[in-house]
């Protein structure tokens, strides 16, 4: 309730309007909260059937599948050892649940925070890979390591930490990887996804520590997120510093360039 009393008079999209051919509304919305200053250019129409097949036309499946994998390589871990931390503290040796809990809160706070500043000064591609291998080796080797290590202590501060460092781009790269047209489509889908494979992967997951331990269940986690890391090598856009029309246009030229 108290979110829906913060989000009343939210403003409506200004690109939805100009779709719309609602121009004085999209450009009086950018000129009260960005200033005179500010110009939004016209969006160019694009003849696009609003349907969910359109997300996996030839022209759009790349964008569909990378950021629902994606979102769904870096979900899968955050809500598996996150739903079950009391139980995989003790097994890596962390036996004080609520202190592992409150260092974990810390953390993501910190996480989020010094996340802010990398999707800033890093291009996006960039940052989503150099996270998705440093999480996954970052599992690889705890899992190797004997229970209750002082490294292991240490891994798991860097994991929770980049995790929540990178979860920004969630929020960031699938609206800017669709034009206006199906922006609402392909964010959507993405999320579901996600939500999907949070689900599946949590309720799996005392089968899969009762069956293999907990070693093999990270290494299990270490592989979802080295999927990740493919996925988004093989079909991630590079999309900071360019216009969102420019960013969402499939096929422009060097799109899938890194740079900072």
């Amino acid at each position: 309730m108290l979110i829906t009393l913060l989000r009343w008079g939210t403003p409506e999209s200004p690109r939805w309007l100009l779709r719309q051919g609602r121009f004085a509304e999209a450009h009086a919305i950018v000129h009260r909260y960005f200033g005179p200053h500010v110009l939004l250019g016209d969006e160019v129409a694009t003849a696009t059937h609003k349907h969910i097949k359109t997300l996996f036309s030839s022209r759009y499946w790349r964008r569909t599948a990378f950021n629902s994998v994606f979102f769904v390589c870096l979900v899968i871990p955050w809500f598996v050892i996150y739903t079950w931390l009391p139980t995989i503290a003790q097994t890596i040796g962390l036996e004080d649940a609520l202190t592992a809990s409150l260092m974990l809160n810390a953390l993501l706070i910190v996480g989020a925070l010094l996340g802010l500043v990398l999707t800033h000064l890093l291009a996006h591609r960039r940052f989503l890979l150099g996270s998705f291998l440093l999480l996954t080796a970052t599992l690889v080797v705890m899992a190797c390591l004997p229970s209750g290590s002082s490294l292991t202590l240490l891994l798991f501060v860097l994991f929770s930490t980049t995790i929540s460092a990178v979860s920004n781009l969630v929020g960031i790269l699938p609206a800017e990887s669709f034009p206006t047209d199906i922006r609402s489509l392909g964010v959507g889908f993405a999320t579901a996804m996600s939500r999907l494979g949070a689900a599946v992967s949590t309720g799996l997951l005392p089968w899969v520590l009762a069956q293999w331990g907990m070693q093999a269940t990270l290494l299990l986690l270490a592989a979802v997120l080295l999927v990740g890391f493919v996925v988004t090598w093989l079909w991630a856009p590079e999309t900071k510093a360019l216009p969102l029309v420019a960013a969402g246009n499939v096929g422009g030229a060097n799109e899938h360039s890194v740079s900072v």
